[in-house]
């Protein structure tokens, strides 16, 4: 079991390393592009990367309802249709029928 959470501590722990990196790089560039061309581009450059990480969640939340709808129309009406079409042995609905009687009384 402790290796189960030593891995889970070492996947957050590459994550948070791979972020940092990322942010490292992003900086660099940013200070670079900031000396060289000045603050207006960076700001430039600031509002274009927000705009285009909006529009990724964007994207990512959009596919990921698609997606989940997908699942939910291929798999819920197979649910229904055999709920809805009977095709419950005799025995399961005898039973069922025996427990609401049993209820009733």
């Amino acid at each position: 079991m402790k290796k189960t959470n030593s891995s889970q501590k070492n996947k957050k722990v590459s994550s948070t390393d791979k972020k940092g990196d990322l942010l490292i790089q992003v900086d660099d560039l940013m200070n670079q592009l900031e000396n060289d061309y000045g603050p207006l581009m960076l700001d430039e450059l600031k509002k274009r990367l927000r705009k285009t990480i909006e529009e990724f969640q964007e994207d990512v939340t959009s596919v990921l309802k698609d997606a989940f709808s997908k699942h939910k129309l291929k798999y819920k009406p197979s649910d229904q249709n055999i709920e809805d079409n009977g095709d419950v042995p005799s025995y399961i609905s005898d039973y069922e029928n025996k427990k609401k009687n049993k209820k009733n009384k």
